[in-house]
């Protein structure tokens, strides 16, 4: 006659189940993580190359930010640094814009990336001092010029050769959230010293205190520069491309603004009210002597 399990086996076979589960559950969710963080560091790989083709074929400049839609509206970007990288990569797809009749948007394929929220244009950001918009910001300095493709900015298309530490600097990387910015903007990623530790005095530009303290996904505003910093959705983490081409991971807390988002030049332009940003190198500065 056949032996049936008894009240007691039964639970210690759910019980072995259920610690197995809770010891493998995690490795399995940290097995998906590895794989998404690998899948977006080579993401940002081929899109780091394309920036380093593009230099080849535009005379060492790179890419603007993006191109207004019309002249009466700078803040509708129908083309972006996406679009004007994409003929190097041709990955992703290509998809009507709202913004202009012959507008189009590079997303989904390599433009996606696999730890973004929600599928559209909002994994990867450009920093906004060396892939300047063409249109007049209020921290620009200048007055918005309304001739039909005229002198937009009074900032120039910047080179890679003015770039003091090539090999340091950050251009691209993952950022947060930004549904202002999301079908039509251009995915800035902030480049000003304030919002990376310069909003409290002295300055704190590494550490959890630093820019770093912006991780997260929510909406961008006035008070929340989070949609335009890095996120660090990979165990406290985030790819970033840098000005020579290679891709790097980064932990959070460690990226400095003096050593790796400071281009060498300031975000304004020469002649613009807010000034420049050498007072921070000087002697005794937060960034002396880096």
């Amino acid at each position: 006659m056949k032996k049936a399990f008894t009240l007691i086996e039964l639970l210690v076979v759910i019980a072995i189940i259920a610690i197995l589960a809770a010891i493998l559950f995690p490795v399995f969710a940290q097995a998906k993580e590895a794989a998404k963080k690998a899948a977006d560091l080579s993401n940002l790989k081929q899109i780091g190359l394309a920036s380093m083709m593009y230099l080849d074929s535009s005379d060492d400049q790179f890419s603007r930010g993006g191109y207004p839609a019309v002249v009466t509206n700078p803040d509708g970007y129908w083309i972006t640094w996406r679009e004007l990288h994409d003929p190097y990569i041709k990955n992703g797809r290509q998809v009507n814009a709202t913004s202009g009749p012959n507008s189009f948007q590079s997303v989904g394929g390599i433009w996606r990336s696999p730890a973004e929220p929600s599928n559209g244009r909002r994994g990867y950001g450009a920093h906004n001092a060396i892939f300047p918009l063409a249109t007049y910001k209020w921290w620009q300095g200048s007055q918005y010029d309304e001739r039909p493709w005229g002198n937009y900015s009074s900032i120039p298309s910047r080179s890679q050769t003015a770039i003091e530490r090539l090999s340091s600097t950050l251009i691209m990387t993952t950022q947060g959230v930004a549904p202002n910015w999301n079908n039509s903007g251009a995915n800035v990623l902030e480049g000003d010293w304030w919002f990376h530790g310069g909003s409290q005095w002295p300055p704190k530009f590494t550490g959890p205190e630093s820019g770093a303290k912006y991780d997260n996904d929510q909406n961008y505003s006035a008070t929340n520069p989070a949609a335009m910093m890095p996120r660090y959705r990979y165990s406290q983490s985030a790819n970033v491309v840098f000005a020579d081409g290679h891709v790097k991971n980064v932990k959070k807390g460690t990226l400095n603004w003096c050593t790796q988002v400071y281009p060498g030049w300031s975000h304004f332009p020469v002649n613009a009210p807010q000034g420049d940003w050498n007072f921070l190198f000087a002697p005794g500065g937060p960034c002396a002597g880096q």
